[in-house]
């Protein structure tokens, strides 16, 4: 008898089972023997689809926590009651479906990470902690609040198999086989897309150069082979087309034109997905695979999946590192060999910042020996450089600020901070520069900049607060928490001045609200509470309800239940300032140096005029001075620590994230 039937034998014995063969007992089958055991057949394994391999689910195990077969069986129907619930529990949602866009669900993030919950809950204790002095029933709105994000904070972890996963809309486009791009695609690429006034580039500058693109171009027209190198140009190729097709509803304004456009643009999401599912995770680090990978971490970033998108930026930047890549000590001139190497360095970089930063995650890739600014080549074709350049150095106050409490003390701390304010006024200028020199017709694009700058300095300054309270530094938090809000509420008033689409909510949302720190809320509700500010409560509800009508969205859903719950608790206190009159006087919340308290007549109230939902000004808020111990101590009696526990909580976006994200928008079950 041979060794395999000896096996097989030895198995059944082993076992005291008979066999049976019409039950195909694969172990004798395979041995050549008669079955005489009984027991369920073996059963088939599906075929390999896909090269996921185990560095990427053990990577992605540091940072998440796998779940439960039985949860995930049951997540569907949970995540389909829970909407219903909120929909019947948020007076404004309950007509979201009779919005044209409530027939569809949107790819979002696949696990109920909860950093959007983190930063409100930092916020919110910061604001909390022993503020004593306050009367009870703003204590106890206060403590709410708290309690109701840090329940938020308790999200489902997914592996990354389930990050791979979507529900899909109905209206997805059926794909039955990959397919390469056809040449109509590469003709589109290839010509430079124009505005009705003149001959202005829209095309927003990525990672891939237009001669790597002709390049990659005539591989895929000459080339029949399917390797890696096909699937991650073809992933380059379908993620550049999708963001050609974002700038066209602003310059066509013909619906049925548009329509056609949105139809194409799904289409390539769902072909620029399935050939991402064949890219090897274990293959080489090549400069290909890289642009792959980050045009992945794009894809990720426009469908509003934070999560999936760091993980595959952070790929990109391990790649980098081990090609070296990141020690680059000079720029290169435009059409050099290596421009595409900086382009996608610069562009890693500034994922991995943002991201990082947004989901409260350690930094992937090293900092570069020359600032990522200065690798960027100048095109004045590009009219989209300058807010680029000012991206990047957003991204880089961002990863610093990640680290500026690490310093020996508290001096070196507040010195720290110090510096991130003054490099974020070079910013300002910079920004408010470029803004008065770009075209019109972009302008929606620079206060979409203006919502993430100011994102970004109430985070420095509260930050800040942390070590050192200062009134003035209170004031020029939420001054600028409502700059930042006033700019996003433009963009809701003025959606046709905006590229993308709405699919299934304004392509805007995906680098704003989704990309960057909530803060600016979070201040402001506090605001409200301590100020019982109408002016503060009508701009969060403005917002709101220019939500409303994309609540389908499940990252929407959860992002309306959190503002219409924290607008609730503040009701009661609004409505007792109205009736009280204007001219009613309140106690500011926040503490003052001195114990007294400050003069409301110095309140620094800034001007942001938005007539009718049609105007934009943004002036220079006036620099404040900061109030700096020499002994580095907190400046704040013990009686105040009960608002401060409150601002300081932090509610990270994660909350809001759902289970699965549309990776194959074909499946009717959401399964790659």
């Amino acid at each position: 008898m041979s060794d395999d039937a000896l096996r097989a034998c030895d198995l059944c014995h082993s076992r005291k089972v008979r066999c049976d063969r019409q039950l195909n007992c694969a172990n004798c089958v395979d041995a050549g023997l008669e079955c005489q055991r009984t027991r369920p057949r073996r059963p088939t394994r599906p075929p390999a689809t896909t090269y996921m391999p185990a560095l990427v689910s053990s990577q992605h195990k540091l940072t998440t926590e796998s779940t439960s077969p039985a949860h995930s069986v049951n997540q569907g129907e949970e995540d389909r009651g829970l909407k219903r619930r909120r929909l019947d529990t948020v007076s404004h949602l309950q007509n979201a479906s009779k919005s044209p866009h409530s027939s569809c669900t949107a790819a979002v993030t696949p696990d109920e990470s909860t950093h959007h919950a983190e930063q409100a809950k930092a916020v919110f204790q910061g604001e909390l902690e022993g503020n004593e002095s306050m009367n009870i029933e703003r204590q106890s709105i206060l403590r709410s609040a708290l309690d109701f994000v840090s329940t938020m904070t308790q999200g489902r972890a997914s592996n990354l198999e389930d990050g791979l996963q979507s529900e899909m809309r109905d209206d997805s486009p059926v794909i039955t086989e990959f397919t390469a791009p056809p040449p109509e695609v590469f003709y589109m690429l290839l010509k430079e897309p124009a505005t009705v006034a003149g001959a202005l580039n829209l095309q927003w500058p990525d990672h891939i150069s237009q001669e790597c693109l002709e390049r990659m171009i005539a591989v895929l027209v000459d080339a029949e082979s399917q390797g890696q190198i096909f699937y991650q140009y073809c992933v380059c190729i379908y993620v550049k087309a999708i963001f050609h097709l974002v700038q066209m509803p602003r310059i066509y304004k013909n619906s049925t034109i548009n329509q056609q456009f949105l139809k194409s643009k799904r289409l390539y999401e769902s072909y620029a997905l399935h050939a991402l599912k064949h890219v090897n995770f274990l293959g080489n680090p090549t400069l290909p695979f890289i642009q792959s990978l980050i045009s992945a971490a794009f894809l990720m970033q426009y469908t509003g999946n934070m999560s999936q998108a760091w993980i595959m930026n952070s790929y990109a930047a391990r790649q980098i590192v081990a090609l070296k890549y990141h020690e680059i000590g000079s720029p290169v001139p435009r059409s050099d060999p290596n421009e595409d190497i900086q382009s996608s360095l610069y562009w890693c970089y500034y994922l991995d910042r943002t991201l990082s930063a947004l989901l409260i995650r350690p930094l992937s890739l090293p900092e570069p020996p020359i600032s990522p600014v200065d690798l960027i080549v100048p095109d004045k074709s590009l009219p989209h450089l300058p807010l680029i350049r000012i991206l990047l150095e957003l991204a880089q106050v961002q990863g610093d600020l990640l680290g500026c409490g690490k310093a020996d003390n508290t001096r070196q701390i507040l010195a720290n901070h110090s510096k991130l304010q003054e490099r974020m006024n070079v910013i300002k200028s910079n920004l408010q520069a470029t803004r008065e020199s770009v075209n019109d017709f972009l302008s929606c694009d620079w206060i979409a900049g203006d919502f993430c700058y100011y994102a970004i300095l109430v985070d420095i300054l509260r930050s800040r607060l942390k070590y050192s309270f200062s009134p003035l530094t209170h004031k020029e938090c939420v001054a600028c928490a409502r700059k930042s809000l006033k700019a996003l509420r433009y963009l809701q008033k003025n959606p046709s001045k905006n590229p993308g689409f709405t699919d299934p909510y304004p392509t805007f949302l995906t680098w704003t609200i989704f990309l960057y720190p909530l803060s600016p809320f979070f201040v402001l509700f506090c605001n409200i509470i301590g100020e019982l500010d109408f002016d503060d409560y009508t701009l969060i509800q403005d917002i709101t309800q220019s939500l409303a009508p994309f609540a389908a969205s499940p990252y929407i859903s959860k992002l309306l239940k959190l503002l219409d719950s924290l607008q609730n608790l503040c009701i009661p206190l609004i409505e007792a300032k109205q009736r009280l009159g204007p001219k009613t006087r309140v106690a500011p919340w926040y503490p003052s140096v001195t114990g007294a308290l400050p003069d409301t007549s110095t309140t620094i109230e800034p001007n942001f005029p938005v007539n009718g939902g049609s105007s934009y000004a943004d002036p220079v808020v006036p620099t404040l001075p900061q109030q700096v111990q020499a002994h580095g101590a907190q400046t704040y009696p013990p009686t105040d620590e009960l608002m401060w526990h409150l601002w300081n909580s932090q509610l990270t976006m994660e909350c809001f994230e759902s289970d699965f994200i549309g990776l194959d928008p074909s499946s009717g079950n959401g399964n790659l």
